[in-house]
């Protein structure tokens, strides 16, 4: 397939390439080395192949985009990925196939070359839109690192024109979960599913998704097929199926679920907190005052600066009327609430705990 000149121009201006002409002796002697290394290389012998073509002269490389070619894979086969990368830019610009373009992009995305990524693969796209691999592989790239609406915008671009590819659907589908399109999100999936894409990542997108939009009694089923995927080996699942349980009141099942992600995760201050917090809200709803208060003395120990977790153990303690436990949490919110933001709802909940406090050791016997 013919490159249009536009493109190749852009590709090349940075690094033109030039060769010099070689005489018949030094280039019948530079053929014999390519041949020997090509001999290699069809045996898959990469050592040997790189002992004749290291013997190459530059000229010779830059002049021959088929030896060019053969190096660039065996460096690509070998794991030498820069060299593979540099290799490629070698291939003379007259000689460049729409295959080498890919192996461009593609030895891009494996060095993580963010602009050789977009400018190959936007190259590719242009000459043929219906490169499903091509978007894909870009698509994934910008969802895995934290460009979801430019995957979304290739994803989207193709889908107008082929609406079956279920690779470029899921990447839609990720992209739109990424950027919190939570509806857009469980339509995509959905569609995957129904297709046969029914695996852990459908199911805990499609839950997760389902949470976020506030209907927790429909992300149920979801998480709870992508906690039996995972078998139990895996935390987020069992994080939101804790959340999505306690949001339908089913608490006890909400704190054995996020007790097991205690269980697998390796300490995180703000996860450690997010979950211990989470325990002692599902236990206060219950009016279960003593245990809601153990988990709110674990939140202590992540967050030590938070005033709020004190005013909850202190509520705690006056829900099982230990009024002197409640007059030593009540004291530690106030030497810290200082950290509290200054609104007038603060300063309305700072005055309640000091009249509170006042009241009790007034009235409560040492």
């Amino acid at each position: 397939m013919r490159i249009p000149n536009i493109i190749l121009y852009l590709i090349f201006i940075l690094s033109p390439i030039t060769s010099k002409a070689m005489d018949k002796d030094d280039l019948t002697q530079q053929r014999a080395l390519a041949a020997k290394g090509d001999s290699c290389f069809k045996v898959y012998d990469y050592f040997h192949a790189l002992h004749y073509y290291h013997q190459l002269n530059d000229d010779f490389i830059d002049h021959y985009a088929s030896t060019a070619r053969k190096i660039a894979e065996v460096y690509h086969r070998t794991g030498r990925n820069n060299l593979w990368a540099n290799t490629l830019q070698r291939i003379n610009k007259d000689s460049i196939t729409y295959q080498d373009l890919r192996s461009m992009f593609f030895a891009s995305k494996t060095n993580l070359h963010e602009d050789g990524i977009a400018l190959y693969g936007d190259s590719i796209l242009r000459i043929n839109p219906y490169d499903s691999e091509i978007v894909v592989s870009m698509a994934s790239y910008f969802n895995d690192n934290e460009h979801p609406d430019k995957a979304m915008i290739i994803c989207g671009e193709y889908m107008q024109k082929d609406s079956t590819n279920l690779s470029v659907i899921r990447q839609y589908g990720y992209a739109s979960h990424l950027l919190g399109n939570y509806k857009e999100a469980i339509e995509t999936y959905k569609k995957l599913e129904a297709n046969g894409f029914e695996n852990y990542e459908s199911a805990l997108i499609i839950g997760f998704s389902f949470l976020k939009l506030d209907s927790a009694w429909e992300a149920r089923p979801y998480l709870r097929k992508a906690v039996e995927k995972r078998k139990g080996k895996e935390y987020s699942s069992y994080l939101h199926l804790g959340n999505a349980n306690i949001a339908c009141g089913e608490y006890w099942e909400g704190i054995s679920n996020l007790e097991k992600v205690i269980e697998i995760i390796t300490p995180e201050n703000d996860l450690y907190y997010s979950l211990y917090n989470s325990i002692g809200e599902a236990f206060y709803k219950q009016q279960k005052y003593k245990d809601a208060a153990k988990a709110f003395v674990e939140c202590t120990k992540y967050k030590s600066d938070n005033p709020l977790i004190y005013y909850n153990i202190a509520q705690m303690c006056k829900g099982m009327k230990d009024e002197k436990r409640e007059i030593k949490y009540s004291k530690k919110f106030l030497d810290i609430s200082h950290h509290l933001e200054d609104t007038p709802q603060n300063k309305e909940l700072i005055q309640s705990v000091e009249e509170r406090v006042e009241y009790l050791s007034k009235h409560v016997t040492k």
